[in-house]
């Protein structure tokens, strides 16, 4: 009995001594923070992913180009290919925008996008393109992939070109990786123009000279430094995405190169 009592003493101590150590409460794991050059490269991903359908659905409708319904079927075949699509477009040789899909947005066929930068490039060199930002015929902020066509006898006859919601591309990157709440992903050119961001609104705006963030000298402070260098990191001040909040943001950058055209693939977090 004695033996007993005392081995049930010990029992009591010991679940004494350790009761303190596992009643504490368990850090928390660190968040985890996301790999900005696996961000950007996902992000790439998506406007290569276009690009490669674009010239699938080109080749498999070869030679098909000299009737509307030809282009038509070309048009709504390659209108779904991605959710970042917009409309899907046929400029002929000219630079007339000739036929688009969707519907909704055929009262702009038969304008004349002969100048806009892209346009002029494509006319002259008949190559793929990635267009800067710019206000389109139909009405929004946009970003445009194009691909020339070319016919039987290899006579340039025009290009496919589809405009995007580059709002779009950053959520999918996010939601695919799972990317904290807290991180926001834009990105611009060199020369400060906003290509993508999740607020659609600042999409087509230079972050160096539009009046928006004239009162965000640390924000035009960065995006210059960002624009001189490939990669790096700072810190500004700006509104959280979708807000009018003022907070500090730390950003890390990186780059992407797609056509010829660089963009500066920036992730944010808000300073805590």
């Amino acid at each position: 009995m004695r033996t007993i009592n005392g081995f049930l003493c010990a029992l009591l101590v010991l679940a004494v001594f350790f009761a303190p150590a596992c009643s504490k409460p368990q850090p928390k794991a660190e968040e985890a923070i996301p790999e900005l050059k696996s961000l950007a490269q996902d992000l790439l991903g998506n406007l290569e992913q276009i690009d490669a359908a674009m010239a699938d659905n080109i080749a498999k409708h070869a030679n098909k180009f000299g009737t509307e319904a030809e282009i038509r079927e070309l048009l709504a075949a390659t209108a779904t290919v991605h959710p970042a699509i917009l409309t899907s477009c046929y400029v002929d040789a000219k630079g007339i925008l000739k036929y688009l899909e969707p519907a909704k947005y055929k009262e702009s066929e038969g304008a004349d996008i002969s100048k806009q930068e892209h346009i002029v490039a494509l006319l002259k060199d008949q190559k793929p393109f990635l267009s800067t930002a710019f206000r389109a015929v139909e009405g929004f902020a946009t970003v445009v992939l194009g691909q020339p066509l070319f016919d039987a006898k290899q006579k340039f006859v025009g290009a496919l070109v589809l405009t995007l919601d580059t709002s779009a591309l950053p959520k999918l990157v996010m939601e695919k990786n799972a990317v904290p709440d807290n991180y926001e992903l834009w990105a611009m050119e060199p020369n400060g123009m906003t290509v993508c961001d999740q607020d659609k609104e600042e999409i087509g705006l230079n972050i160096l000279s539009d009046p928006l963030y004239q009162p965000f000298e640390s924000l035009r402070v960065l995006a210059k430094k960002i624009g001189e260098s490939p990669n790096g990191e700072g810190v500004y001040s700006f509104k959280a995405a979708g807000t009018e909040t003022v907070v500090e943001k730390k950003a890390t950058w990186d780059t992407i190169s797609m056509h010829g055209r660089e963009w500066r693939v920036v992730l944010v977090s808000k300073e805590k």
